[in-house]
């Protein structure tokens, strides 16, 4: 007991006085807060965040934790000439189902849909600049076949795919990140009810993580929401829940029970009139609510409803935190802007005794909600991501643990709140 007492104290010494050495030598992608983070470009933040490769027999999920590989194909892509895309097919879910199996493609897939401008934005690509608002969510490239000089650009949601022809493009330098893969999961990809599912055909195994974690004061937010004048704030309290009004324009509730954050601006009244100023917008307010945004990614653009929500990601897989926005949620309308955030940040990796997770098959998965009747049209989406655990005896530390993530009647619940089973493999 002594012993495990003096281990706990230096181990927190270290975390406190000296985290930075626990980055160096560990290939993980989460960098400290210390980042410059108007030094995180939003071709970034708005990146695909998955990876597939499809051989000559096999579908499989890959990652680099030496190097991210989406936005290295982007660095890449950067120096082609992509010509406007042109529509190829649409609402044909047979052609669309043989375009994402196609053999020697490289995907790159992003968590929701974005628009063909904004797409030449991000790539600073002039052919792709102009007012075309063709939606897709995966890049198709072909490593293999030199006839082709295209990309292809698809939608899952209606089953469009667009063709662009590409100048100054060579295969070679995206085989080779394609080789240099160090995580490789065996995938399929099935057209479902509410999406293309990624399927893991086989159970897969993946480490667990911890790190530690910062949150401001309440007034380093209302220094930063309120254009540093605070004098006018009116405060009030009730049950852990604070309230910041300045006047009848802006307003901060900090809940801090739950470090769940809601900013309301009735003065930013402006509705963004294109998918990228919408974008542009949404990227601006992220940069000015954290510290640290290099770990973050755009998750889901509901450019109807004006909605932008992003999340944390590491290894390639979205964390879930305690909350259903993510990491953070951001809408505009007429009436003002609405943001709603977490008090809590990732900072650096620090050791972690917990052992590698084995999850089951994605197949085992969709048997497992069967059992406890939701059928697989029930299902929203699935994903495999990073449950947000807080440490017992270290409320600085958090420990990121794998599992599935499944979203039934617009809610996201890990698999063992759903069924009352685990998603690990027995």
């Amino acid at each position: 007991m002594v012993v495990a007492v003096i281990t706990s104290i230096v181990l927190s010494f270290f975390i406190w006085t000296n985290t930075a050495r626990y980055q160096r030598g560990r290939n993980i992608d989460v960098t400290s807060a210390d980042s410059n983070k108007n030094e995180v470009p939003m071709n970034q933040v708005i990146s695909p965040t998955s990876v597939i490769w499809h051989d000559e027999t096999d579908q499989h999920l890959i990652y680099n934790s030496n190097e991210n590989i989406s936005l290295s194909v982007q660095k890449v892509m950067q120096d082609w000439k992509i010509a406007t895309p042109k529509l190829v097919s649409k609402k044909d879910g047979a052609y669309y189902q043989k375009v994402i199996h196609g053999k020697n493609m490289l995907q790159l897939v992003y968590p929701t849909s974005i628009a063909t401008n904004v797409f030449g934005y991000l790539l600073n690509n002039d052919s792709l600049k102009g007012e075309k608002e063709d939606q897709f969510n995966r890049i198709l490239i072909n490593l293999k076949d030199k006839k082709d000089q295209n990309i292809y650009l698809a939608n899952d949601s209606n089953y469009a795919v667009y063709k662009a022809k590409v100048k100054n493009a060579s295969s070679v330098p995206l085989t080779k990140l394609v080789k240099k893969a160090n995580i490789n999961l065996k995938v399929r990809l099935n057209i479902m009810k509410h999406g293309v599912f990624t399927f893991y055909v086989d159970p897969i195994k993946l480490k667990g993580y911890s790190y530690v974690i910062s949150g401001k004061q309440d007034g380093e937010y209302t220094t930063a929401l309120f254009d540093s004048n605070t004098n006018g704030l009116v405060t009030s309290e009730d049950n852990g829940v604070y309230s910041y009004n300045y006047g009848e324009s802006k307003r901060l509730t900090s809940d801090h029970n739950t470090e769940e954050l809601t900013f309301e601006d009735y003065t930013d009244t402006s509705v963004p009139k294109t998918q990228l100023a919408f974008l542009q917008r949404g990227y601006q307010k992220i940069i000015n609510l954290q510290d640290s945004i290099t770990n973050l990614r755009l998750y889901n653009a509901d450019w109807k409803n004006k909605d932008l929500i992003f999340r944390e990601y590491v290894e390639g897989f979205p964390i879930f935190k305690k909350s259903q926005f993510g990491s953070i949620r951001i809408k505009f309308s007429r009436k003002g802007s609405t943001e709603h955030f977490l008090n809590k940040v990732l900072e650096v990796p620090v050791p972690s005794n917990q052992a590698a997770t084995t999850l089951k098959s994605t197949n085992e998965i969709f048997k497992g909600l069967q059992r406890v009747g939701f059928s697989p049209n029930d299902v929203q989406a699935v994903e495999v991501g990073y449950q947000w655990e807080a440490e017992s005896d270290n409320e600085k530390v958090v420990d990121l643990k794998p599992t599935y993530y499944i979203k039934i009647d617009g809610h996201w619940k890990p698999y063992n709140e759903w069924t009352n089973e685990s998603a690990e493999e027995d």
